[in-house]
């Protein structure tokens, strides 16, 4: 997000070790349970095999060769929310296996790639976010190639155990890398200085959320830039999504620019494009050890991106959706487990968030998330984001996230530049409290409607000289969003914000 100016677009189970917790992830309260492919009452069209080495258990499941074979499991959660599925294969041909992947009859993953593993003694893991509900579920793969599926070994389950360690706690920190290379200095509430990204942790924060523009002629979020941030952000220990705008400036559901570099070309160079420097920069980030956990293809794409190329008329999805997929395929070939994610503002209306998903699925577009941009003073009541983010959940079988929201904390300009949100919205003052008390109502809101995370856009984007919102002035130009971080004009955190598990 950023606007010059905002436009609103209209039981049984069998698991190893008796059922009981056999990793324990990241996390006070995240536990994984094992399924192993061969234990009833797990269900394989094929044989229970042996003959390849490096299996757990007693052996593997090895079906038979044919479109729709399959492995189903029954698996057990406490509670119903995120989970994350870890699946253990081989893969001995050099064919892409693929398979669709259903939940509880639902599926969740179309043509899930189970890529080849270099031999047959050779085992890799990939992993799918999926909403569970309390109590028994049924995870099936089933091939969609006459090769059938690969060689299954096993299942893990990770659930949060109602804690917060699979949920995103986000914040959209962009600017961030600019101001402190400015000099800027950030506060603890009781006035201790300290490192951004520490206290932002400190309040929560588990994910960090970077943009990236092709060109952009500040110098700052660009493929360089991004790379060089990522390290701070993994030193850190916190999670990684990198949100392609595809542009060398904003893209927002009113602008759409194409990079200068791509401006003179068509669908099929464009799909080349995408797939290429999105590849490159996972490739890169990979490579420093930096693997994103997730990616955006798009930046609140209501209508398309790339205009006019990729633009949505007359309700023609088709040269978007190529983009969208070459933007998976190049994420999938970089790192199978980082997690797409397509991005639109439409949370103020049901009608038109399926106007945009419907369309792109229609078209057979593959993502693993579904975003939404939430700002209560565009996008309507919480009752009603409540409503959008369980009918996009239940329609579409995919984990939502709130990718962007932010409230004030007073109607005041700390700058020049006018801000872009002078007022609030019903019940929440524009004070500390205000915006404390709104961001945990959002929060809370879109956890019980059974969204995954919630990310602040531009929480340490104060007012520094310097900082500009234009990337072609950054130097001279102000801050639109200073009355909107969560730092006030002096970069001490307000002392009631909070990131909630």
């Amino acid at each position: 997000m950023k606007w010059l100016a905002k436009i609103s677009i209209v039981t049984a189970v069998t698991t190893a070790l008796s059922g009981a917790p056999v990793i324990f992830a990241a996390g006070a309260h995240a536990a994984t349970t094992r399924y192993e492919a061969e234990s009833a009452p797990a269900v394989c069209d094929g044989a229970m095999a042996s003959n390849h080495a490096g299996f757990s258990g007693s052996g593997f499941c090895d079906s038979t060769n044919t479109v729709g074979s399959a492995v189903q499991f029954t698996v057990n959660t406490s509670v119903a929310g995120a989970t994350t599925l870890t699946l253990r294969y081989a893969n001995g041909t050099t064919a892409n296996r693929s398979a669709d992947i259903s939940v509880n009859g639902a599926t969740v993953q179309a043509a899930f790639g189970f890529e080849g593993t270099g031999a047959w003694t050779a085992w890799a893991s990939k992993t799918l976010p999926v909403q569970l509900n309390a109590g028994t579920n049924t995870v099936r793969l089933a091939a969609t190639t006459a090769g059938g599926l690969g060689n299954i070994d096993y299942l893990d389950v990770t659930t949060d155990g109602g804690g917060g360690s699979s949920i995103m706690q986000g914040a959209d920190v962009s600017t961030l890398q600019r101001a402190a290379d400015l000099g800027a200095q950030y506060y603890y509430p009781n006035g201790t200085p300290g490192d951004p990204l520490d206290i932002l942790k400190s309040a929560g924060v588990n994910y960090v959320r970077l943009r990236i523009w092709n060109n952009p002629r500040s110098g700052y979020n660009n493929k360089d830039k991004v790379l060089q941030y990522a390290r701070t952000v993994k030193a850190k220990g916190l999670k990684l999504m990198v949100d392609f705008h595809y542009s060398d400036t904003w893209a927002d559901p009113g602008k759409q620019y194409k990079p200068a570099a791509w401006a003179g070309h068509g669908i099929s160079q464009l799909q080349t494009d995408v797939y290429n420097y999105t590849y490159d920069v996972c490739t890169s980030l990979k490579a420093q050890g930096t693997t994103p956990d997730s990616v955006q293809i798009g930046n609140e794409i209501n209508t398309g991106m790339m205009w006019p190329d990729g633009q949505v008329v007359n309700n023609d999805f088709t040269n978007l959706s190529l983009l969208l997929k070459a933007g998976y395929n190049a994420t999938k070939a970089c790192n199978p487990g980082t997690q797409v994610i397509i991005h639109t503002a439409l949370a103020e209306s049901m009608s038109s968030a399926r106007w945009f998903y419907d369309g792109i699925r229609a078209k057979g577009v593959p993502w693993d998330i579904t975003a939404l941009s939430y700002y209560c003073m565009w996008h309507g009541t919480l009752s009603n984001l409540s409503s959008v983010i369980s009918d996009m959940r239940s329609r579409y079988a995919k984990p939502v996230v709130i990718a962007e929201t932010a409230y004030p904390f007073t109607s005041a300009n700390a700058d020049s530049t006018p801000n872009v949100v002078t007022s609030g919205c019903s019940g929440y003052d524009l004070t500390w409290q205000g915006q404390a008390a709104e961001f945990a109502a959002v929060q809370s809101t879109a956890r019980n409607a059974g969204a995954v995370g919630v990310f602040y856009w531009e929480p340490a984007w104060y007012a520094v000289p310097g900082n500009g919102w234009n990337p072609a002035d950054i130097n001279n130009s102000g801050n639109e969003w200073d009355n909107m971080a969560v730092f006030n004009w002096t970069g001490q955190l307000n002392p009631n914000i909070r990131w909630l598990p």
